[in-house]
């Protein structure tokens, strides 16, 4: 079976040439990619309106020499500029093309002849352009790349986010580094993810976005951030893959040691469509791909959300013992929605024990009020804060719960009243100081709805809560999929531990 999934793999792709890779003597290939020691901006701009590649590195941070290269200025960004790469005096590991396509071969001519390491290819109009001069022109530079041994990342892709080493293709980044790695098809999907992921708390050792892949794949990718030290969890957005066998263990070896979350595109017939007109990658199909994650154990997501959405659930929550969640928010048809949408996801929503329903009616003895779970309350910021002490303790103790859902309904309890900043401030430090007193995992949701006053103070609501290790999501939808696939992955990991593929 695994060699049927790897070999329908390997069928839904295009062949391409493969460019072997540098010396055994380097210590790792990649390292140059992600610590180079010196960058040659091919097609630098002499644009003072906008931020060009150069002004982005210098302004990151970047440590390293850093060569502007074009033939219409002496300087650029105060920065010698020189007419060719074979005019730099000094060493390149890295070149950065942001030049028309039609010069490609030319500029990586002159990378061979300087002994260039790896060249990024940050332009487009190559092969995911469908036109024979386009893929004729992208061999054209794969044939002289792989003649001269100089690595590509692209065509047609963003390049390198390293916070640590001061490499970014976005300025708005955050510069801080953090555990997680990002290896995507799209460059496009590369800068939303990062700003999502930075808004949520959640920083990165590497994210790479390579594009058409000629030659750097996400196996090569893979393969490095298996035995990152940086890194703890791998995510991924993958159109395509070139050689399955090759992919699938990759992210066993990754697997071996950290997560690896997979956002999958071009399931759909319209989305394969999108996906070869995008970065020239056949998509493969829905049944093969099922089988790759069953017979791997990689988390499979449907959106980039959803990705920084387990990041979380992986970061801040321990392993539930088991599906059954007790449910505590607002009451109403509120609860009625949050228990359907668990089980949707995957999870139990059991009723209580008596002796529990017994003593929550104790907490919350308001008219309105249910017991039964979900929790059903009907009062504020403040009441619920109260029933916290209590409550959440009551809901831990249930033999029939495996962790705990409170949906801090901020929409409902806010609003746009004077006092819903101090409310929800109270209602969280309670329940983080609650946190610490129970047995089981514990989650929370804070949407604000559509008030503009509550988006504020939920974001620093939000923040309050992951440093008490508190996982936080913006809606029940997420949290109750974030959970389930936590404990999807846990499972499998156990099955595939014992020897069972099915």
């Amino acid at each position: 079976m695994v060699a049927d999934v790897v070999d329908t793999l390997c069928r839904t792709v295009t062949a391409a040439k493969e460019i072997r890779p540098l010396s055994s003597a380097v210590p790792h290939p990649l390292d140059d990619i992600f610590h180079p020691g010196s960058i040659a901006v091919v097609g630098a701009s002499t644009s003072q309106s906008a931020m060009g590649w150069v002004e982005r590195l210098l302004s990151f941070g970047y440590g390293g020499r850093i060569y502007p290269v074009n033939p219409r200025a002496t300087e650029i960004a105060g920065l010698k500029a020189y007419p060719t790469v074979r005019d730099i005096p000094g060493y390149v590991d890295y070149a950065i093309f942001n030049i028309p396509a039609r010069l490609a071969p030319r500029i990586m001519e002159d990378c061979v002849a300087r002994h260039v390491k790896v060249a990024h290819i940050f332009t487009a109009g190559f092969s995911e352009t469908g036109k024979e001069e386009a893929k004729a022109l992208e061999e054209r530079v794969i044939a002289i790349a792989k003649a001269g041994g100089v690595r590509i990342i692209g065509p047609n892709c963003m390049g390198i986010y390293n916070p640590a080493a001061g490499l970014t293709f976005n300025p708005l980044f955050s510069r801080e580094p953090g555990d997680v790695a990002f290896v995507s098809q799209s460059g496009a999907g590369s800068t939303r993810f990062v700003q999502l992921a930075n808004s949520k708390g959640i920083h990165f050792s590497k994210v790479v976005s390579y594009g058409n892949a000629v030659d750097l794949d996400a196996p090569d990718f893979l393969e490095y951030l298996a035995g990152d030290a940086e890194t703890a969890i791998v995510t991924c957005y993958i159109e395509g893959v070139r050689d399955g066998r090759r992919f699938m263990e990759a992210v066993r070896e990754c697997l071996a040691t950290k997560p690896v979350i997979i956002l999958k595109a071009g399931l759909t017939e319209s989305g394969a469509g999108a996906a070869a007109s995008h970065t020239s990658a056949l998509a493969g199909s829905k049944s093969t791909w099922e089988a790759f994650f069953r017979q791997t154990g990689a988390i499979q997501v449907d959106t980039l959300e959803e990705i920084a959405d387990v990041i979380l659930a992986l970061r801040y929550m321990r392993r539930p013992d088991g599906r059954r969640v007790g449910i505590v928010g607002r009451g109403g048809g509120i609860g009625v929605i949050a228990t359907d949408t668990c089980e949707n996801a995957g999870l139990k929503v059991p009723p209580f024990r008596s002796g529990t329903r017994k003593e929550l009616a104790k907490v919350i003895p308001e008219a309105g009020a249910g017991v039964r779970n979900p929790v059903e309350t009907t009062l504020g910021f403040d009441g619920v804060a109260d029933f916290y002490v209590k409550g959440l303790n009551i809901v831990d103790g249930d033999p029939e719960i495996d962790f705990t859902m409170t949906n801090i309904a901020v929409d409902i309890y806010g609003g746009r009243q004077p006092r819903m900043k101090e409310g929800l401030v109270k209602a969280v430090e309670v329940l983080a100081d609650t946190a610490r007193t129970l047995k089981k995992p514990l989650v929370a949701v804070l949407y604000p709805g559509e008030q503009v006053e509550a988006v504020a103070a939920v974001l620093e609501a939000r923040q309050k809560l992951l440093e008490a290790g508190i996982p936080v999501f913006p809606t029940i939808e997420a949290a109750a999929r974030a959970v389930s696939r936590l404990i999807n992955y846990h499972t499998r990991k156990d099955q595939l531990r014992k020897g069972v593929t099915g």
